[in-house]
């Protein structure tokens, strides 16, 4: 499933940005039209480092309106929650780059109106491209610390991050507060590293972002509703039950195996796992979703697509997406679907089942806690055993360094979104 919409597609007849200070404005717009939809207002676009042209330019899609109608602005639901601007536009780069003939990612450089979560930090490494940041985020932000040493990745994956991140400078040229005057810090591979952008521009993206936190979050934890005795099984449904026949579009086995107990998958689930894993050649992993009835909603390996696409990403932004379509459908034309809100609710009350436990050491394992972190739209219920479970350890490193990685990150994934992974109990081979 197409992680973007693409918008301002573009190729050698698109726009072209001289300096930092138009590439941010560029940027900046993106992240008032986010603001405008209900969303986390953060933009962001891929430039051509050798002319400056401006590829392609995306915003956080994390939640979109349910009406087809723009009336009623204050109507949105989680679209997806690793639909963030810098990840959208990996996935993007990946859908289009056969057929615009685009450069490799490490002649381009994604330029951002807010410093990378640990989701979009792994994707981004992972591709390869260079980056771009305007405004630090305090809290989920990979540098957030602002120490530009990168101390919240692992060792290993420290200096790569200093080849290719670089924070714009900023300078006071029409007498803005001097507190926002910085000067560039990051890799000389960055695009426009030379010029600067404007204080009021850095301004700009860090006050639109910090306007409307807290009641986007609100929002986008409204997803469904609470793990009640409310909430019906779709398990239960008829085969022919719109949510049964989207999610089985996407895996065909979805709500046909119940296991018994979710927080203790065992043995059928292990033999799912590898099944689905084998299925895709090249596959390193495989990762199921269970909701509080047991019920597999989907078991997903990696994909050859692009190397974004693990098997984690595909499952939770499958779930979600499938979610929000089924949703809207119902809002529109409560007739043609039954009400997913009755049957589908957060994941956090489910558990993601992993074949490997993501190894520590690796971009994409970054990329998979980050999107984790973003998955649980908000806290986790104090369960036991966790809802993020493996079978195996990693393919390379170990359990004990993976939690390392874990206590490291930033502020947001031990306060707000806290991660605990558990091995699955028992004895398989």
């Amino acid at each position: 499933m197409s992680q973007s919409e693409p918008q301002d597609v573009v190729n050698s007849e698109g726009s072209v940005v001289q300096n930092a200070d138009e590439a941010a404005s560029i940027v900046l717009n993106q992240a008032l039209s986010a603001a405008a939809q209900g969303t986390f207002a953060v933009g962001g676009a891929i430039v051509e480092n050798a002319t400056g042209r401006v590829i392609h330019k995306l915003h956080n899609n994390v939640l979109k309106k349910l009406l087809r109608t723009d009336s009623d602005t204050n109507n949105v639901f989680t679209y997806d929650p690793t639909a963030h601007g810098e990840t959208q536009l990996v996935y993007w780069y990946y859908e289009n780059k056969t057929k615009f003939n685009l450069p490799e990612p490490e002649e381009l450089t994604i330029i951002t109106t807010l410093d990378p979560c640990v989701m979009c930090t792994g994707a981004l490494l992972t591709a390869g491209f260079n980056v771009g940041v305007i405004a630090i985020d305090d809290y989920a932000g990979i540098n957030w610390d602002e120490d530009f040493n990168f101390q919240t990745l692992p060792e290993s994956l420290r200096d790569l991050a200093k080849s290719k991140f670089g924070y714009y400078a900023s300078e006071n040229k029409d007498g803005g507060p001097s507190e926002y005057v910085r000067s560039y810090k990051g890799s000389p591979n960055v695009a426009l590293r030379n010029t600067s952008i404007s204080v009021q521009r850095l301004m700009g993206c860090d006050s639109i972002f910090r306007a409307g936190l807290e009641s986007v979050r609100a929002d986008s934890y409204d997803a469904g509703p609470d793990a009640d005795k409310n909430l019906l099984d779709p398990y239960y449904l008829p085969e022919e039950s719109l949510i049964k026949v989207k999610y089985r579009e996407i895996y065909p086995d979805a709500f046909k195996v119940k296991i018994s107990n979710p927080r203790l998958p065992g043995e059928e689930l292990f033999q799912i796992l590898k099944k689905v894993k084998e299925s895709e050649p090249k596959a390193q992993n495989s990762v199921a979703l269970l909701d509080q009835f047991g019920n597999v909603i989907l078991c997903l390996a990696d994909t050859d697509e692009s190397p974004v696409h693990t098997a984690f990403m595909n499952v939770t932004q499958n779930y979600a997406i499938i979610r929000f379509e089924l949703t809207k459908m119902y809002v529109n034309d409560p007739k043609k679907v039954e009400a997913p809100n009755k049957y589908l609710t957060y994941p956090k009350y489910g558990t993601f089942v992993f074949l490997y436990a993501p190894s520590p050491n690796s971009t994409k394992a970054i990329m998979t806690l980050g999107a984790y972190g973003s998955t649980l739209e908000g806290k986790v219920p104090k369960i036991f055993p966790a809802n993020f479970q493996y079978y195996y350890p990693p393919h390379e490193g170990t359990i004990k360094e993976l939690r390392s990685v874990i206590m490291h990150l930033p502020p947001f994934y031990n306060e707000f979104a806290p991660i605990s992974i558990m091995q699955v109990a028992g004895d398989f081979t």
